[in-house]
């Protein structure tokens, strides 16, 4: 009898030790997957969030983001070519612009994943709380990742998430994309004939 409890034991603690290896391989992988999604060189996203609409263009060294904050007076566009070290703000509403592009973002606001990038992976592998697991989200297949208020949605294609919500943060994300679709036109240089400098006026 007693050898029995010790083998069922034993092989409780295998199952235990074998779950914490998968996931803690898992999230590791999952973080090296979305870690590589930032470096794909042509790519194009749509990002909602609240009344805020953001699009984003990316073709080699040349970046082109639109935000739309759904506030009157409130669209600009940003543009950045890192070769030749060109950047301009453009306000729409005041036909106005800047020389530099500080408030450009450089990777989807949804690509921030909280979970991931402010706690320890070994910690999460841990903790029975944490939820990993594969389910679909705008018919793709993904990692699902839920802790506390947050839940993820990452394609496990390309790693990018598509679905990021931070109760904590007040923060709900969704995102599409498509990858080498952007042309030299999506982010051409912007023609400034029509606007003023901000400082020169």
């Amino acid at each position: 009898m007693k050898k029995k409890i010790i083998l069922a034991v034993l092989i409780i603690v295998v199952i235990l030790v074998l779950l914490f290896m998968w996931r803690l391989i898992t999230l590791n992988n999952i973080k090296k997957l979305n870690e590589e999604s930032i470096k794909i060189s042509n790519i194009y996203y749509v990002e909602e969030s609240g009344s805020t609409i953001e699009e984003f263009w990316k073709k080699d060294d040349i970046i082109k983001e639109k935000i739309n904050s759904g506030l009157n007076n409130s669209d600009m566009t940003f543009w950045k070519n890192s070769n030749t070290n060109e950047e301009y703000t453009i306000f729409e509403s005041s036909n106005t612009y800047l020389i530099g592009a500080e408030g450009m973002a450089y990777e989807p606001q949804a690509n921030n994943i909280y979970l991931l990038d402010n706690n320890n992976i070994i910690i999460l592998a841990l903790n029975p709380m944490v939820k990993i697991h594969t389910k679909e989200y705008d018919n793709k297949s993904c990692w699902y990742l839920k802790n506390g208020q947050e839940e993820v949605y990452i394609d496990k294609e390309t790693g990018i998430v598509l679905y990021n919500k931070n109760e904590q943060l007040g923060r709900e994300i969704k995102l599409k994309y498509s990858i080498n679709t952007v042309t030299d036109e999506d982010v051409a240089k912007p023609d400034l004939s029509d606007y003023k400098n901000r400082y020169e006026q």
